[in-house]
């Protein structure tokens, strides 16, 4: 028999929690520019650079953006867009700017600038290609993990 002195528990209280906070890196924290030489072996059948080659480029420089947003490894789910715009030759200078568009939970989104010029004259730079890629940051055992949340990028007076 229960005793009547011994008021029964009633229903616990939640538990306090802290918020987690999420640690905030700005678009320059992670922007990469790689820069190449392209030569005969990445030319096509036509004499231009073969779309393969900038699209291998274009990844590799935003897997460095996305890696250096996420502080660890980050794969590539999709390219969501890429646009070639002008064609590239040998003997050009290419540039691959990549850095943070969006930062979810576990994913990126990046956006590429890339330029051409030639390697041995200075002058303008001909934009060549646009794409966006989305990538996963992921753990020791490829799982999905947080990244940081990206601070909106404001531009500079004028």
């Amino acid at each position: 028999m229960a005793d009547p002195t011994v008021t029964p528990p009633g229903p616990t209280a939640p538990a306090a929690t802290t918020p987690v906070t999420r640690q905030v890196k700005t678009p320059d924290d992670s922007r990469v520019v790689l820069a190449h030489i392209m030569s005969e072996h990445d030319t096509n059948l036509y004499g231009t650079i073969h779309g393969g080659v900038m699209m291998k480029l274009i990844d590799d420089a935003a897997a460095a953006a996305a890696g250096r947003h996420a502080g660890g490894p980050a794969v590539t789910v999709s390219v969501d867009r890429m646009t070639f715009l002008a064609p590239v030759r040998a003997g050009d200078l290419l540039s691959v700017e990549a850095g943070l568009e969006r930062a979810g939970r576990t994913s990126m989104t990046v956006g590429v600038r890339v330029t051409a010029e030639r390697w041995n004259h200075s002058g303008p730079a001909t934009e060549v290609a646009t794409a966006f890629l989305t990538f996963v940051a992921i753990d020791t055992e490829g799982a999905p993990r947080p990244v940081p949340a990206l601070a909106a990028s404001l531009p500079a007076p004028v």
